[in-house]
């Protein structure tokens, strides 16, 4: 945990004193001590209170909804009833309960030591050993009391992988009888949590310990360790296709979780690492084969969608291609095959796979607006090409630029080497700023190319220039007759 107080300054507070001390006097362990006053009229009294910064702090009512209290439904007068008179605190009275659960003892020990309190139910299997887990929690020393450590505070789960001795025994105890969804209460007793010395201050010695925890995922990592302590040869010679399915399993559920924060570059790393996973393996039958390339397909378009989401597009196409050498009939490898060709600009190509994505399933909605996405910039493209032939047909002719006063010499030296290097129009330049302030605002884009038509200099330049200043770049491709330029926006790797 952060020290609170990192935030402090170092610069030390002084007080004067009204006269000098003996150091010698006051060093000599027989003597009398010093005696020494302050001097009041030099007391640091403007001095200002240092900030603290880096200082978590919780809304009260966020606080309250946190407080551990006892359930609503639990019986109070039976409680009563069975103390005998004996006054209870409110832990103990909850140990009581607890304890006449039906399988609340979760030790195998049987002896108490964690008492669980299952609030709702769960869905599906049981977590596994060595699991990778996401969970939320309160963790309370008493009831009625604040959390002392909460995730729902802090506005963000936990993370754990099971049995690498980052939580305390109770707490993996309890976790590894949960299902996925599942909220229960756990009564964990010193011994199974910081012991008898506690962990002060925030946790007295001996202290029995309430956690309120709920599953939000979990991904079962089983093999997952045992391949990556493996040499590339020790796998080709011990795994077969099942273990090497397992990792597979677990690097694409962790994966999917990563796609649904959207977070897409840690999801691509992980559906990479299990594309890389299966492209290493050397199969050893034809039923392998027919598995393998089952999972490589799925693991090549769930690539591809990343790369998409994160505008590496020629990534995208390349993880399509991959796919659809699998797979030939894959209508998501076509499609976003088809969405990344548009946004590179390559418009023939991206209309070619879109419509192959279409033969395949006509009735698919999405194939239907991509194509229609695709259209409506093939015509914005056509449209900008003609502006900008109409814009260089307008540009100055010779003679209009030429000087009306042919003594000076400076001038025309400036307008003949504007001539040699051609014009470039008022229009033209704004024809041009226009549409890369459209190409700019278009998230769908990374990549636009400008009409293939024959450009002075000027015109040339004004095009750099403007990208430039937009904070774009711009590439030249091909030669001679066949020269064009493409501007790209400025992508993060």
């Amino acid at each position: 945990m952060a020290d609170v107080f990192s935030g402090l300054g170092e610069e030390e507070i002084s007080t004067r004193l009204k006269g000098a001390l003996d150091l010698t006097q006051l060093r000599d362990p027989q003597g009398n001590g010093v005696e020494f006053e302050l001097d009041e009229d030099h007391l640091n009294t403007n001095q200002e209170e240092p900030e603290i910064s880096n200082v978590t702090t919780f809304d009260k009512n966020q606080v309250a909804s946190n407080i551990c209290a006892l359930s609503d439904n639990e019986d109070e007068d039976e409680d009563e009833n069975e103390s005998g008179g004996e006054y209870l605190t409110e832990m103990q009275r909850l140990e009581r309960r607890m304890k006449k659960l039906e399988d609340s003892d979760i030790t195998p020990a049987k002896d108490c030591g964690v008492l669980k309190q299952r609030k709702t139910l769960g869905v599906g299997s049981v977590i596994p050993e060595g699991s990778l887990v996401k969970i939320h929690y309160n963790a309370y020393t008493d009831i009625g009391q604040a959390p002392y450590d909460s995730t729902r505070l802090r506005g963000e789960e936990y993370k754990v992988r099971l049995g690498k001795g980052q939580l305390i025994p109770g707490l993996e105890m309890a976790i590894l009888t949960m299902r996925k969804h599942e909220l229960s209460r756990f009564l964990v007793r010193p011994e199974y949590a910081y012991g008898e010395h506690g962990c002060p201050p925030r946790i007295p010695p001996g202290a029995t310990l309430i956690f309120d925890v709920e599953i939000i995922s979990f991904v079962d990592q089983e093999g997952v360790d045992d391949y990556y302590s493996l040499t590339p040869e020790e796998r080709k010679a011990r795994l077969t296709y099942a273990n090497i399915e397992k990792v597979v399993k677990a690097e694409n559920n962790e994966a999917k979780e990563y796609f649904e924060q959207k977070n897409y570059h840690k999801a691509f790393g992980k559906y990479k690492r299990a594309a890389n996973i299966l492209e290493n393996y050397h199969l050893k039958s034809d039923e392998e084969e027919k598995q393998w390339s089952k999972q490589l397909l799925k693991v090549y378009v769930n690539s591809a969608i990343c790369c998409h989401h994160i505008k590496h597009f020629g990534r995208c196409i390349s993880y399509c291609n991959q796919a659809i050498k699998i797979d030939r009939t894959s209508i998501k490898a076509h499609y976003f095959k088809g969405k990344a060709l548009h946004g590179m600009g390559k418009f023939d190509d991206a209309k070619e796979s879109l419509r192959r994505a279409r033969n395949l399933d006509p009735s698919n909605t999405m194939v239907s607006k991509a194509l229609q996405a695709l259209a409506k910039s093939i015509k914005d493209h056509e449209l900008f090409e003609k502006d900008m032939y109409k814009k260089m047909f307008s540009r100055p002719t010779s003679a209009a630029t030429a000087s009306e006063n042919p003594s000076d010499t400076n001038q025309n030296q400036e307008k003949a080497t504007q001539n040699s290097h051609g014009t470039c129009s008022e229009g033209f330049r704004a024809i041009v700023k226009e549409q890369l302030e459209k190409f700019q605002k278009d998230t769908s884009m990374t990549e636009m190319p400008f009409p293939q038509i024959p450009m002075t200099e000027a015109e040339i330049e004004c095009i750099l220039s403007t990208a430039a200043e937009m904070g774009m770049n711009v590439q030249s491709k091909g030669t001679g007759s066949s020269l064009r330029y493409e501007v790209y926006k400025k992508t993060a790797p």
